[in-house]
């Protein structure tokens, strides 16, 4: 009885979490990711990283690539194998994140910011596709907080060294930057087809 009954708190508490984490793909798994040979993936390093001990040391992953090059699924493949091991995972596109921030006042804004600083595991998914416009400053105070209290996996477009004009402001870019890159994993999808077409 006792050893059903933890089971079925274990199983209750992991849909929970699957569930407050906002997954685009919530059945996306790092047992499905393809690695067709132009996509260049390292499988050895997804198996790593599915092991979620990167999460446990603080540390970040950079995922960059093409648009429909798959990085939001890979990214929620991680994040389900997060919630497996019992670390709350929040997901999120960064434009959506900020406009919350933006609009959020006094009381509602650290509430707000408390809801993308507190979880174990931050997705934040079309990173920096346009220009900040004044709004990196938002985006420091994240980063920031989230500095040794948890990881950040990044989707974008671009890598790194294309940052700094989208965040548009020289010292607030650099301080991002900085915070995000130095203690991160990047992997990069390559290959030219979407894939839309290849499981089409």
């Amino acid at each position: 009885i006792v050893d059903a009954e933890w089971d079925a708190r274990r199983i209750n508490r992991r849909t929970r979490l699957l569930r407050q984490a906002g997954f685009s793909d919530p059945e996306a798994n790092i047992a499905d990711v393809r690695y067709d040979a132009d996509r260049k993936l390292d499988r050895t390093k997804l198996i790593e990283l599915s092991n979620c001990t990167w999460i446990r040391g603080h540390r970040n992953v950079v995922i960059t690539g093409a648009s429909g090059a798959g990085k939001s699924w890979i990214a929620c493949a991680l994040g389900v194998a997060a919630c497996n091991a019992f670390f709350s995972v929040r997901y999120v596109r960064l434009p959506e994140m900020l406009d919350e921030l933006n609009v959020s006042k006094n009381e509602d804004w650290l509430k707000a910011k408390k809801r993308y600083t507190k979880c174990d595991l931050l997705i934040l998914d079309d990173w920096l596709l346009e220009k900040l416009e004044g709004k990196a400053r938002e985006l420091l105070e994240i980063v920031e907080a989230r500095l040794r209290s948890g990881s950040l996996l990044i989707c974008s477009q671009f890598s790194p060294a294309g940052w700094h004009s989208k965040l548009g402001e020289g010292a607030i870019a650099d301080a991002v930057i900085d915070r995000i890159v130095y203690r991160s994993d990047v992997i990069h999808i390559e290959g030219d087809e979407s894939m839309r077409k290849r499981i089409g």
